[in-house]
């Protein structure tokens, strides 16, 4: 069986908490929150606190009222502050660094894409181009407001007793977000200086895309350089030139955050977790992962 064919069960939408506050709807969607709820005491603590990678299959959305959250997405570190907005694609690896126990969270998990910009194609894949490069934007206060209190019509009615059209109604409400959302980013776009990007920048986001879709069948730089017709001595100055790190670095990262999230999936034994990850033998896979992590994989998986 292909690696890519084998699901991560980390995160699915059903595993989202239930606060007291949690709503699913038809399976699709869930609308959870914490507000006015303290974190020490509060079931949401055991989603955001995990010590470990986890790969989500549907799409997430937070609001941060205030405290703050931070995170790393796909090897990218964010801090989730007051006014700020955090999407998370579906398919990203994500871990949880650090909270604040005054933080509060609107989180809105879709398992399905078509509820929202199905229409909208160009708009679609404006969003889609603008969170794979950065999953946080921060908006202004009046514009967290109406995003709370649309989400807070959204649950009224969706908890009306009797009322026949839930996710018909929540669907409206989320394209209304959809649509402010698509605002904030033209109007961010707007005021951002236009600039050309370098050669270098260029050849570096295309050596990520190309780890990102190869690393767990690919570590070698002779590899990655004649996919972008290039020396791997001259790939490896452009990367370590622009990134002030190895490109070798950025392949482990990504086979370790991937790894990681495998071994603590309890799905696997740490010989199948270097088989899923093209590794020759488990010796080799050890000794890899322990010069990443300080820690053999079975450690780490039982920690």
């Amino acid at each position: 069986m292909k690696k890519e064919d084998i699901p991560f069960k980390e995160l699915h939408l059903l595993m989202l908490p239930d606060t007291g506050r949690t709503m699913m709807i038809d399976d699709d969607l869930v609308l959870v929150d914490n507000i006015g709820t303290s974190l020490d005491t509060d079931p949401m603590s055991d989603f955001v606190s995990a010590t470990y990678p986890f790969k989500l299959t549907f799409a997430l959305t937070m609001f941060c009222l205030r405290g703050f959250m931070r995170v790393r997405l796909n090897l990218k570190e964010y801090t989730l502050a007051e006014n700020d907005v955090l999407v998370v694609l579906p398919g990203s690896i994500g871990e949880c660094l650090e909270i604040s126990a005054d933080v509060e969270l609107v989180v809105i998990g879709l398992s399905d894409h078509r509820l929202v910009g199905g229409k909208e194609a160009a708009m679609s894949m404006a969003m889609l181009k603008f969170f794979t490069s950065t999953s946080l934007m921060h908006i202004s206060q009046a514009d967290m407001d109406e995003s709370i209190n649309l989400y807070r019509l959204m649950r009224a009615k969706v908890e009306q007793p009797g009322y026949s059209f839930k996710l018909e109604a929540a669907t409206g409400y989320l394209q209304v977000l959809f649509y402010n959302a698509y605002q904030w980013i033209t109007d961010y776009n707007r005021q951002q200086v236009q600039r050309v990007e370098s050669r270098q920048q260029q050849l570096f986001e295309a050596f990520l895309e190309l780890v990102q879709a190869h690393y767990a069948e690919q570590r070698s730089m002779s590899f990655y350089a004649g996919k972008l017709c290039l020396t791997p001595k001259y790939l490896s100055q452009v990367i370590l030139e622009v990134s002030d790190r190895h490109a070798t670095d950025w392949i482990r990262d990504y086979v370790i955050l991937d790894a990681k999230a495998l071994l603590k999936s309890g799905r696997y034994t740490v010989q199948q977790v270097g088989d899923l990850l093209n590794f020759s033998n488990s010796s080799f896979f050890g000794k890899y992962f322990k010069a990443a992590v300080g820690c053999t994989p079975r450690k780490y998986m039982l920690g």
